[in-house]
């Protein structure tokens, strides 16, 4: 399953293209489209090749099928991957994004104050922890025109059991009247399943896949969400297939980044990399790429992402893991209330430990 993810990798820097990202203000290197499906039969698709603790994209998953749009409960958990686009959003709603820019040495000493607030400031988590209709908000509370709420998983759930064979088991997120509101459109926007017989697929499409750090948790997210769907209808959950779109690896903001804008750079590191022949030549790109790119600049450390995917492709894939639920008899709806670590169970997880966390694009 991990080799899948690395094939995704390395196909990017082969076929892509750089590219500068405006709501980021960070380069990337992309392609336009890449399918993967994997066989939950064989295992379940948590990464071996760099620790993914799971309990950190399950935690974000029951987030979202409470249909929730606060950062705080997340924060709570010590789950912090959406605080960042919360603060983007509270400086865009206090008319500050300009006056503290991106990337910039202010904007870090004001990120470590705001997310200080969220910890311990209800009052003002409730406020500026909001990150607007997002995600599972619209999973459970899209608005129709007449201003009723309409849950698309209790739909979904109930279609599922009693009219299985119907093609209308969707969850949609891309609520286009609502995109300006969100402190980021969503990125997995599709969650379609599918039930043949006995058996129950999840199919999502991905409009922006950041390939080193989000992949990862989108693969255990939705095939954790496939496995409690399974469970909840009585079915055997088969093939999560995964689908992304602006498929892209982040190469971070200057100094650092110049590299990339030089094409005689990119081609002579596209060059190194169809040479390679065998993993550990994945270390001397990366040392070579070190030696040759600037340093990044201080505070945007490690937000340049490629030192660590020429790491992660060093690494030998593992067999993968498998998932127990705990309590099968317990509704979907009510376990997704409870620690996620009460609900389920990763067993056999066995991943190469190393220092693989990078920072994340706001």
């Amino acid at each position: 399953m991990t080799q899948q993810y690395q094939n995704l990798l390395k196909k990017i820097i082969l076929k892509g293209d750089v590219g500068y990202e405006p709501r980021t203000r960070e380069h990337t290197i992309g392609i336009s489209a890449f399918s993967s499906s994997y066989d939950l039969g064989e295992g379940f698709p948590n990464l071996t090749t760099k620790n993914v603790p799971p309990r950190l994209p399950f935690e974000e998953l029951f987030w979202k099928l409470r249909g929730e749009r606060n950062v705080k409960s997340l924060v709570d958990k010590d789950v912090n991957i959406w605080t960042a686009n919360a603060f983007d959003r509270y400086l865009k709603h206090k008319g500050l994004n300009e006056q503290i820019p991106k990337h910039s040495p202010q904007w870090n000493k004001e990120f470590e104050r705001y997310s200080e607030k969220i910890k311990n400031d209800p009052e003002f988590a409730n406020e500026a922890g909001d990150l607007g209709p997002v995600y599972g908000f619209q999973w459970r509370h899209w608005p129709g025109p007449d201003g009723k709420e309409f849950d698309q998983l209790v739909k979904a759930l109930n279609g599922i059991k009693n009219n299985p064979g119907s093609r209308y088991h969707v969850l949609n997120s891309w609520n286009v009247a609502d995109l300006e509101k969100m402190a980021l459109g969503p990125c997995p926007f599709w969650h379609q399943f599918s039930v043949f017989g006995e058996n129950i697929d999840l199919t999502m499409v991905q409009r922006s896949n950041d390939s080193y750090l989000g992949d990862p948790f989108n693969q255990a997210q939705d095939a954790l969400f496939l496995t409690l769907v399974a469970n909840e209808a009585g079915l055997n959950a088969r093939y999560f297939n995964h689908q992304t779109i602006n498929t892209h690896i982040y190469l971070g903001v200057a100094p650092r980044s110049d590299f990339w804008k030089n094409q005689k750079n990119v081609e002579k590191f596209k060059d190194k990399f169809k040479n390679i022949t065998n993993r550990e030549d994945y270390m001397d790109l990366r040392d070579w790429y070190l030696k040759q790119s600037p340093e990044e600049s201080e505070g945007n450390e490690k937000k340049d992402h490629m030192p660590f995917v020429l790491q992660q492709l060093s690494k030998e894939p593992r067999n993968s893991p498998s998932l127990r639920i705990i309590n099968p008899k317990l509704p979907l709806l009510e376990a997704i209330y409870l620690p996620v670590l009460d609900v389920v169970e990763l067993k056999n997880y066995d991943p190469h430990k190393w220092a693989s966390k990078a920072e994340m694009a706001a």
